[in-house]
């Protein structure tokens, strides 16, 4: 996701830094000191969401989202203001979101899962890279797990893009399809599903008749799943 963020106050441009960076760590974020520097931005950027303060010198916000309409019809503007006496003007300007100040990332998120103009992609704080190495990351920092083994089987699962995988499945790609490495197979479950749950992410996995998978809509992937294959050597 691309966003620009307008706001005379260096505080709130931090603030907001620190929350996209946590929502969308693999995104870009851009930040100005003033709306004609965030018309600029969009120009060159094209972002997919524009947050907008309303007071601020020169341009005010909403007269800076009253010009970019214009322009870009289709832009999702949030405007994140403490004065909430502007939400009629923002209202006439069809925007696609309002956040009082003070704010949290509870309250960015909300707006980005309701924007007007809804993104291509969905918002999930949990990324997987498959691009060079394999890597988890939760709200943007590093996520692991406890067993070093349940890494490579949640990255089978995210190369089976939501497909089925039984037991007999997991075996061949871990052990070699060794029976007796059952119970070893049900503890690395069981500690992706404890390692997940612990982060509050519960609907990211799938288990039926005896198979497991992914919910592929609990994640977002950046690269192509299919160089996992060459990445661990399944057969």
């Amino acid at each position: 996701m691309i966003t620009v963020f307008a706001d005379d106050n260096e505080s709130s441009r931090r603030m907001m830094k620190m929350v996209m960076n946590s929502i969308d760590p693999m995104g870009s974020h851009y930040f100005a000191e003033n709306a004609a520097k965030a018309i600029d931005l969009v120009a060159e950027h094209n972002p997919d969401v524009l947050f907008l303060d309303i007071e601020m010198p020169g341009l005010s916000g909403i007269e800076a989202a009253n010009h970019l309409k214009q322009v870009q019809p289709e832009l999702n503007v949030i405007f994140v203001t403490g004065h909430p006496e502007y939400a009629r003007d923002a209202l006439r300007l069809y925007c696609s979101g309002f956040i009082e100040k003070p704010y949290d990332e509870y309250d960015v998120l909300e707006a980005l899962k309701h924007l007007r103009y809804p993104l291509k992609q969905a918002i999930s704080p949990l990324v997987v890279r498959c691009e060079g190495h394999f890597a988890v990351f939760f709200k943007g920092e590093p996520f692991t797990f406890k067993r070093r083994l349940t890494m490579e089987l949640f990255a089978y699962l995210v190369y089976k893009n939501g497909a089925m995988c039984t037991n007999g499945d997991l075996l061949g790609i871990l052990w070699d399809g060794d029976p007796e490495k059952g119970d070893h197979l049900r503890q690395l479950v069981k500690d992706m599903r404890d390692c997940f749950e612990n982060a509050g992410i519960t609907d990211i996995i799938v288990k039926r008749h005896g198979s497991l998978g992914l919910n592929t809509s609990a994640y977002e992937i950046k690269g192509n799943t299919a160089s996992l294959n060459e990445e661990f050597n399944w057969v």
